[in-house]
C-alpha cells in the first residue's frame, strides 16, 4: 500500500472550469439539443485545447490503442449491421456518440498530463463539491418549487431522482464514481480538518443521490466497492507484505465459508432485491438474447444499436453490449484494456475503487456510454501515472535515511 501523502494548494486556471462544469452537468441530459447539451459542449471545448498533444506524445499509450482499435471494430460492425440488419443499428448517430467518448477520453488524458498533480486533485475536488451543492439545490428546488428546472425533469416518473436527465443512470454513475473519489482523498491525501469534513459531506450527499435514483445496480456496485475499501483500510495497517498476504488469505477463506453456508439465503435476498427494482427482473430476460448477435457476426459484432429482444432493446449490460457491438475482437480489446488499467492504478490501490464500482455497475447497466465513466477513469489513470513508483519512493526513503545517518556520523 502506498504511503504517499500530498500537501494541497489552491488555485486553478479559468479554462479548467469548463471541464469541471461539464462533468457537474453530465446528468442533465434533458437540456440537450439533439445529442449536444451543456455538458458535452463544455467537455469538447476543454478537450479540443489538449487533444492534439495526445497524438504528438502518447500514441503508444494503452488508452489510445484501446480506443482506436475498439472504435474501428465498432465501425466495421456498424457497416455490417446496416447492410444486413438495418433495423437494429444506431447508424451514424451511434458512431458519433462513441466518437465523442473517444475524443473526450483522449483530450482529458492529454490535458491532465500537462497539469500538476496538485491541479488534478483540485479539479476533482471542485467536481465533488460542485456536484454535492448543485444537486442538493435541485433536490430542494424540486420539493419546494417545481419538479422541472429549465424544462428538464428532476424526477423520473416522480419517484427516481435524475437531476435533470431523461433517466437516473447518469446521476447514478456520477454519484457512484465521486463517492469513491472523495474516499480516495480521505484515505490518501493529506487534508486539513475542514477539507476532511467537506469530503465526508460530499460522500453523504452522493450516498443520498444514489438512494434517490432507486438504482439496484448502483447500490450493488456501491456496497461491493465499499467492501473492497474496507479490506484496503484493514490491510493499510499491515506494514509487512507477508502480513498482508496472510490477511488476504484469511478474508478470502472467510468469504468462501460464508458463501457456502448462506448461498440459499443470499440467493433469495438477491432475487427479492432485484425484483424491487422497477426494471430488475426484465434485465435478465434481455440478457438471454445474447446469442442473437453472436450468431449474426461473432467476429466484430453489429456496432451500436438494439440487439436484444428481437432487435428492439439494448442488453443493459456493459459486457453483453460489448459482445453485441464488437464481437470477439472487442471483448479481447476490452480485457486487455482492463488488465492495463489495473496494472496502472494498483500503484495506489484506493484509485481502483471508482473503476471497480463502474465495472460492477456494468453488470446491469451500460456505464461505458456515460461521460462520467470515462472522465473519472481517465483522471485516475493520470493521477496514478504521476504518483512516484514504489521503486522511486523506496529510493527517496533510503536517501533520506542515508542523509540522516550521515548527519549523525558527522555530529559524532
Amino acid at each position: 500500500m502506498s504511503s504517499y501523502k500530498l500537501v494541497r494548494r489552491n488555485g486553478l486556471p479559468w479554462y479548467d472550469f469548463l471541464l469541471i462544469l461539464g462533468l457537474i452537468l453530465a446528468p442533465m441530459t434533458e437540456l440537450r439539443i439533439w445529442k449536444i447539451g451543456p455538458s458535452e459542449l463544455l467537455c469538447v471545448l476543454w478537450s479540443t485545447r489538449y487533444v492534439r498533444y495526445f497524438f504528438k506524445e502518447q500514441l503508444r499509450h494503452f488508452l489510445v490503442r484501446f480506443w482506436l482499435f475498439f472504435y474501428l471494430t465498432m465501425t466495421a460492425g456498424t457497416i455490417f449491421c446496416l447492410l444486413f440488419y438495418p433495423r437494429e443499428s444506431a447508424g451514424a448517430e451511434g458512431l458519433m456518440t462513441w466518437f465523442f467518448m473517444f475524443f473526450v477520453s483522449l483530450g482529458v488524458y492529454a490535458g491532465l498530463k500537462r497539469h500538476s498533480l496538485l491541479d488534478i486533485h483540485r479539479i476533482l475536488e471542485s467536481v465533488c463539491v460542485g456536484v454535492a451543492v448543485w444537486y442538493l439545490f435541485l433536490l430542494i428546488y424540486s420539493r419546494t418549487v417545481s419538479m422541472h428546472f429549465l424544462g428538464a425533469r428532476i424526477w423520473y416518473a416522480r419517484v427516481r431522482f435524475t437531476g435533470g436527465g431523461a433517466n437516473p443512470h447518469q446521476m447514478a454513475i456520477l454519484s457512484l464514481g465521486l463517492f469513491f473519489v472523495s474516499f480516495y482523498f480521505l484515505a490518501c491525501v493529506k487534508l486539513s480538518r475542514r477539507k476532511r469534513i467537506v469530503h465526508l459531506v460530499c460522500m453523504a450527499l452522493d450516498f443520498l443521490f444514489l438512494y434517490l435514483t432507486r438504482s439496484t445496480t448502483a447500490w450493488m456496485a456501491l456496497f461491493a466497492a465499499a467492501g473492497a475499501s474496507a479490506v484496503l483500510l484493514f490491510l493499510q495497517g499491515r506494514a509487512a507484505p507477508r502480513s498482508k498476504q496472510v490477511s488476504l488469505l484469511v478474508i478470502f477463506l472467510m468469504g468462501v465459508v460464508v458463501l457456502v453456508f448462506t448461498a440459499g439465503l443470499l440467493y433469495d435476498r438477491f432475487y427479492q432485491w432485484v425484483a424491487a427494482d422497477p426494471n430488475g427482473l426484465h434485465r435478465f430476460e434481455l440478457f438471454s438474447y445474447i446469442l442473437d448477435p453472436i450468431r449474426k457476426n461473432f467476429l466484430f459484432g453489429l456496432g451500436d444499436g438494439t440487439h436484444s429482444n428481437g432487435g428492439i432493446s439494448e442488453f443493459h449490460n456493459s459486457y453483453l453490449e460489448i459482445i453485441g457491438m464488437t464481437g470477439v475482437i472487442g471483448v479481447v480489446l476490452f480485457i486487455a484494456f482492463s488488465v492495463r488499467l489495473y496494472r496502472c492504478l494498483r500503484r495506489e490501490p484506493f484509485l481502483l475503487l471508482s473503476p471497480l464500482a463502474f465495472y460492477i455497475y456494468g453488470l446491469a447497466g451500460f456505464g461505458m456510454r456515460r461521460l462520467p465513466y470515462w472522465v473519472i477513469t481517465v483522471a485516475l489513470i493520470v493521477i496514478a501515472e504521476k504518483l512516484p513508483s514504489p521503486a522511486e519512493e523506496g529510493f527517496r526513503v533510503r536517501r533520506r535515511e542515508f542523509a540522516r545517518v550521515s548527519g549523525e556520523h558527522a555530529d559524532g
